[in-house]
This record gives structure tokens, C-alpha cells and sequence, in this order.
């Protein structure tokens, strides 16, 4: 009889921990969006806005360097994607206190390389942040502000158009949800392939599935088209460059570093040539 109870009791143990899952390498992560991502704005507010608030459900927020960032605000705006969150997404970000920070830099070099320096600094104009030499496809240190308040983002690399980070003193961040900005061609352009000579197939359609079998929600999407070259066929930049795009907004849960790996392996997808 003892014998027969200590066996059940193993076969118990043996079934109870056949429910218990462990990450492992090559894990693919659940792609099922929180229901806490409701009060997030949608990429069209963002776009048409340049401000993004986010709620307190957010660890992380993504700050994009987009594509172009180092072109002179005032000379070259023909030549960005957009003239609203051309150097930021997005060019005001509101957040809870608490909420790291990070840069993602995107910007793709062509003949030669664009490397991005950006620092926070604080309403006396004391840098309370930098983040080093950024280069393409790379990503910052994550920074959590000391406290609210209204911080200016400058890029002391180039001449832009600089950006506003504000913390507020009454919502704290108590999440571990990421969230950023992603800017796309709509339309795969006509030649993919980049001054490295290999193919980038980046476009809506193919980041539709590459998010997705990387564990990234995409939460919503904004297209739009800016055209301002008035020199250029179509008043497009050429390669359809400054032409139809698409803002997305994304969400994911994974952990901070193994998300950065992916989203620096999608810029370098994407194509601008």
C-alpha cells in the first residue's frame, strides 16, 4: 500500500511539471497584444501630431532615428521622409516617470556613414544623458530620466530639428511592455538592393510578416505621402524616397536585448537607395 501511494504521488509530480514551459534558445515569443496597449495612440495621431503619449504599462519606449536624420532641417527637407517626426518618432514623447528610454539609429549610410550622437538635457541645459557614437542599426543604453519634468533631445552630430521628452509627476511607469516607432516604404521600391549590393526587401508587406515571426505586434499603421522636391520627377525624392510610407506603431514583451537585436536586424532590411 505504501508502495502504491508513493508511486501515485510520483506519477503526480512527474504531470505537474510537464505544465511548466522554459524559455530556451530559438524561442519563438508569444505574439498576443496586452490589452493594456488600448490607450496607446495610433499611428495616425502620431504622425499627425508629432507627439505620443504613453500609457503607464510601457517599460521601455523605442525612440526611432529614422532614415535621412542627419539632413539639415532648414536646407535639405526635401530630401526626409516626412516633415513631422523626420528626426525623431516621435518628436514629442510623453511618458510616465519611470520609463527607460532607448535609440534606435536608422539612418542608412550610402557612401559613407552616418553616425548619430544624442543627448538629453535637462530645462538648466545640463546634459544629463549621452548616447555615444550611435551607428546604423544600433541602439543606445537605456536612460530613465531623474525626474519630471520637460527634457530637450539634441543631436550634436548634425543640424536637425530637435525633440521633447516630458515626464510626468503623477503616473509611473509599472509595466514591462516596449513600444516604438517603425517608418517603411509602402511599396517595395524598384531596385532592393543597397550600396552594399545585397538585397533589402524591406516594405509593408514584408515587415507585416517579419514582425510577426519576430514576436512584435504591430499595433497600428499610418500611411501617408510626402512630396516637397520640386525639382525631382513626380516631386518625389529620387527612389521614391521622400514618396509613400508607412508609420507603424509596435508593442512586445520579450526581453529588452533579445527586442533590440531584432529591431536592428529589421532596419537593416529596410532599403533607401
Amino acid at each position: 500500500m505504501i508502495r502504491f501511494r508513493i508511486l501515485i504521488f510520483l506519477v503526480f509530480i512527474v504531470s505537474a511539471y510537464s505544465f511548466i514551459s522554459y524559455p530556451s534558445p530559438g524561442v519563438t515569443y508569444a505574439t498576443t497584444t496586452p490589452s493594456n496597449t488600448d490607450s496607446i495612440p495610433t499611428a495616425e495621431v502620431v504622425h499627425s501630431t508629432e507627439s505620443m503619449k504613453v500609457p503607464p504599462s510601457v517599460g521601455t519606449f523605442v525612440t526611432l532615428i529614422p532614415n535621412e536624420a542627419h539632413e539639415n532641417w532648414s536646407d535639405e527637407k526635401h530630401k526626409l521622409i516626412t516633415d513631422t517626426n523626420s528626426y525623431y518618432v516621435p518628436t514629442n514623447l510623453i511618458i510616465p516617470n519611470g520609463t527607460a528610454i532607448v535609440f534606435l539609429h536608422a539612418d542608412a549610410p550610402w557612401d559613407t556613414p552616418n553616425p548619430h550622437t544624442i543627448e538629453i538635457k535637462d530645462s538648466t541645459g545640463n546634459a544629463l544623458y549621452s548616447t555615444g557614437q550611435l551607428d546604423y542599426a544600433s541602439s543606445s543604453a537605456p536612460i530613465i530620466l531623474p525626474s519630471p519634468g520637460t527634457y530637450d533631445v539634441i543631436d550634436k552630430s548634425y543640424n536637425t530639428k530637435e525633440a521633447k521628452i516630458t515626464v510626468l509627476d503623477n503616473e509611473t511607469s509599472n509595466g514591462n511592455l516596449i513600444l516604438g516607432g517603425f517608418y517603411t516604404p509602402t511599396n517595395q521600391v524598384e531596385n532592393t538592393r543597397y550600396n552594399d549590393g545585397v538585397s533589402h526587401p524591406g516594405s509593408l508587406q514584408y515587415y507585416k510578416e517579419a514582425f510577426n515571426n519576430d514576436g512584435i505586434d504591430i499595433l497600428s499603421e499610418y500611411n501617408f505621402t510626402y512630396a516637397t522636391c520640386d525639382y525631382c520627377p513626380g516631386e518625389y525624392w529620387p527612389d521614391n524616397k521622400s514618396g509613400e510610407h508607412t508609420l507603424l506603431i509596435y508593442s512586445t514583451q520579450q526581453p529588452l536585448s533579445v527586442a533590440l537585436d531584432k529591431l536592428g536586424k529589421l532596419v537593416k532590411d529596410n532599403v533607401y537607395i
